[in-house]
């Protein structure tokens, strides 16, 4: 009789420890397969596709995400110099897929509060409300701005996410150049929020 993949996987664990963690060997595969050969040409190619750092640069890896399905996940970076400005993660199940975004704007504490308590107590984002920190290395206040966009597979083909990918990257760099390019202010935050609301709306 065959071995269930159960058994056979609890056999691989460390004895000593006080918890383990089971996944399908079969379909774990087919998720990181689905993620690292369908979808991260595409990531790639849209991280290459500017100026910017970005990483991982080669050998991406996926990782285990708690679910009630088996899940995993794939997360990639912008940055400048050294500095983060964006984060993203494709998490595929065999039943969905799940796209988020993690947007980390940077402004100088002499911003005006107008400015920061709108996109903080903003109505479109109710549903997911950015959260504000102080980063005192730089001297700025850092608000990080998510968001999640998702589906079942049955609704949408492979080329939708290719799209929200393409989609995300180019944002979240449009987001960033907006900030560097000139001081954010009470009278131009509504274009910066137009931009904003492409990926993040969060009804």
């Amino acid at each position: 009789m065959k071995e269930n993949w159960i058994i056979k996987e609890a056999r691989k664990h460390d004895k000593t420890g006080d918890m383990a963690i089971l996944e399908n060997p079969r379909i774990r595969k087919y998720l990181d397969d689905l993620l690292i050969k369908r979808f991260w040409p595409v990531i790639r190619e849209s991280l290459e596709d500017n100026m910017y750092n970005y990483s991982p640069r080669d050998n991406p890896e996926t990782e285990f995400r708690l679910s009630h399905v088996l899940s995993r996940s794939l997360s990639f970076m912008l940055l400048d110099g050294d500095r983060v400005f964006f984060k993203g993660k494709l998490t595929c199940s065999t039943e969905h897929w799940m796209l988020g975004s993690e947007f980390f704007l940077s402004l100088p504490l002499d911003t005006d509060s107008r400015v920061v308590f709108e996109i903080l107590g903003n109505s479109r984002f109710s549903g997911n409300p950015p959260t504000l920190s102080i980063d005192k290395r730089y001297g700025v206040y850092e608000i990080t701005i998510q968001s999640g966009n998702g589906a079942g597979w049955g609704m949408y083909g492979e080329n939708h996410i290719d799209d929200k990918i393409r989609e995300s990257i180019d944002t979240n760099i449009d987001m960033y150049e907006f900030v560097m390019d000139e001081d954010l202010t009470a009278d131009n935050l509504g274009e910066f929020l137009t931009i904003v609301y492409k990926v993040y709306e969060a009804f």
